[in-house]
């Protein structure tokens, strides 16, 4: 029988630590003996009261904005595992104070291969994938996780064929016709048509060689290639001459093991010789011609077809000596250390002859504003310490994209003012004003929180502790209003068992709230008290009404009226555990949560 994966819960994610077109070897990781890891179950996966959780878990950190994941199991035609059924859901944050999910997609019919693209990641932020097999299926995968900047979006004539500046690799998530002209390709070489085209073109800056790999998105597509010189510039594809051509593929009515060689990846290499290869699989085929030498001024174009036409993309990695010719994109602050009370400058630097048309700006995790567009010079804040990355992409008048990224470190603010004593609430709020559910949805009081855990092995101490400040009789006065609200913005704090206490690493979460508040004056925040079920009720009931005075209490500090507070209690009665998991889950109902809403017809 075998052992639990290393891998099987999110404090143990297996780190990735260069996600720059990775892939694992076929069959190196499995979910096989892989447990329940106690988080919520992620928006595509189908329940866990149905089917079992046998995840296992991985984490990148991003230096890129755009990333593709594809996990590959039994394929048919091309095993790359056992694992039948995959599906994956990606989320931000870390495994203690928090997890969002930003992504999810599984295997519904049977592909045994799922993938998909994820844009505007925070540069600099960790990600965490959480891979597992629909009914209950078990077995070894692939993973591939491909973090770029991308270029613009395929077209399928040279002539408006997208401009590539550097050498950055990235990927396309499909490829779909064949343009205007499917026989724009010049007679006599070893592709006749195009079936599923992208055109590329570039021109080089420094004389050197050029190597390239092109994986096939579905490692059982045919993916082929030729490569050309335009003799009259990047501009013009008029009299463009080949130089390599690659259409090796399926050798048919013969078995897969004699053209093998002949399928999946594909490129230019150093190492091989021949410059072209026809249709099928020949004897000394194995589906690479030779590298090119470029020369500083000359311009080429890239076709690549997909001979199947699936729809599916591919993945480009550039490598060798020479290089393109494209814009610099630098940007410089006005201090590489600031901590977090203090802004931060950034002013553009880049330069091109052509010409510069746009600049996106993404400034990272946990900053204010998150990003921005134009020449600048621009301001930012952060919420957070650490080390943050900021990129800016610019792209040129022909539409030629380059990113750059640096780092700057921000520091802890000056020590939080004392931590406020909970006072109990003078008024009941909670009987003032009644959430009409959402067609579809269910009340805000039983939306899903944020997917949160704390480790599981650690049983809850039950035995006797101090009995917290009781709270007020709720008002008999109140009236009871329908009143139609939207809920723009979910926090939550947790607490240590038999506690009511707020810790450091709360004041940032509910600074974060209380910005929102500041910012939006129509916003009212429902606070709702949360315990597990393992006290008797009215401990519970004191225990969760005390959690959520405590963020009142705090956030009435922090300026906010409190009129803009609908407390909520959510004892015992409310928590939906079976008996087995009771213990093991009880961490995850420690808490407070905060929902920002505002009313439909304000």
């Amino acid at each position: 029988m075998m052992g639990t994966p290393a891998n099987d819960d999110c404090s143990r994610a297996h780190l990735l630590r260069d996600v720059s077109n990775y892939c694992s070897s076929p069959r190196q990781f499995t979910n096989e003996g892989a447990t329940a890891s106690g988080y919520d179950q992620p928006g595509c996966f189908p329940s866990f009261f149905t089917e079992p959780d046998n995840d296992v878990w991985f984490k990148f950190k991003a230096t890129a904005n755009t990333v593709n994941i594809s996990v590959l199991g039994a394929i048919h035609g091309n095993p790359k595992g056992t694992l039948q059924n995959p599906q994956f859901a990606l989320y931000m944050g870390n495994c203690s104070d928090g997890l969002w999910e930003i992504a999810c997609i599984g295997d519904a019919q049977g592909y045994n291969i799922v993938e998909t693209f994820i844009n505007d990641l925070a540069i600099g932020g960790t990600y965490y994938i959480r891979v597992d097999g629909r009914k209950g299926s078990t077995g070894s995968f692939q993973l591939c996780v491909n973090n770029f900047n991308p270029v613009p979006s395929p077209s399928s004539d040279c002539s408006s064929a997208v401009v590539l500046c550097d050498k950055s690799s990235f990927t396309v998530p499909s490829i779909s016709g064949a343009g205007l002209n499917r026989f724009e390709i010049p007679m006599g070489i070893c592709l006749r048509e195009e079936s599923s085209s992208a055109w590329y073109k570039w021109t080089c800056d420094q004389t050197g060689s050029l190597t390239f790999t092109l994986k096939p998105v579905n490692p059982s597509d045919d993916i082929d290639f030729a490569l050309f010189y335009l003799p009259n510039g990047v501009e013009n594809c008029t009299q463009k001459i080949p130089v390599r051509c690659m259409a090796s593929g399926e050798d048919v009515n013969t078995s897969f093991s004699k053209w093998s060689r002949c399928s999946g990846t594909t490129g230019l290499r150093s190492s091989s010789n021949d410059l072209s290869e026809e249709a099928g699989c020949q004897d000394l085929d194995d589906n690479f011609v030779a590298a090119i030498h470029m020369k500083a001024g000359e311009s080429y174009a890239l076709l690549i077809n997909n001979f199947h036409n699936t729809g599916n993309g591919f993945s480009i990695e550039f490598g060798g000596t020479g290089t393109f010719k494209g814009p610099i994109a630098h940007f410089v602050v006005n201090k590489l250390k600031i901590s977090q009370d203090q802004g931060l400058w950034v002013k553009n630097k880049s330069s091109f002859d052509g010409g510069i048309k746009k600049w996106e700006w993404n400034f990272g995790v946990d900053a204010k504003p998150a990003t921005a567009r134009g020449i600048g010079p621009h301001k930012v804040k952060y919420h957070s310490s650490g080390k943050k990355s900021i990129s800016l992409a610019v792209e040129t008048n022909n539409g030629c994209q380059v990113t750059k990224v640096r780092q700057v470190t921000v520091t802890d603010p000056p020590p939080p003012p004392p931590k406020p004593v909970p006072e109990p609430v003078q008024e009941e709020i909670v009987n003032e004003e009644i959430l009409t559910p959402r067609t579809g949805e269910e009340a805000p009081s039983d939306l899903p929180a944020k997917t949160t855990k704390t480790d599981p092995s650690v049983i809850e101490n039950n035995e006797p502790a101090p009995k917290p400040s009781p709270s007020p009789a709720p008002r008999k006065d109140t009236t009871l209003q329908p009143v139609d609200y939207m809920v723009k913005y979910t926090a939550t704090v947790y607490f240590a068992s038999d506690s009511f206490n707020l810790e450091k690493k709360d004041y940032d979460i509910l600074g974060k709230v209380v910005d929102l508040l500041n910012q939006h004056p129509k916003y009212k925040a429902i606070v709702e008290g949360h315990t597990n079920n393992i006290p008797d009720d009215k401990y519970c009931d004191e225990l969760a009404t005390n959690r959520a005075n405590s963020v009142i209490t705090y956030l009435n500090y922090k300026g906010i009226a409190k009129d803009r507070f609908i407390r909520k209690i959510l004892g015992k009665d409310k928590v939906f555990e079976k008996e087995e998991n009771k213990y093991k889950n009880r961490r995850r109902h420690q808490k407070a949560v905060v929902r920002l809403v505002e009313r439909k017809d304000d």
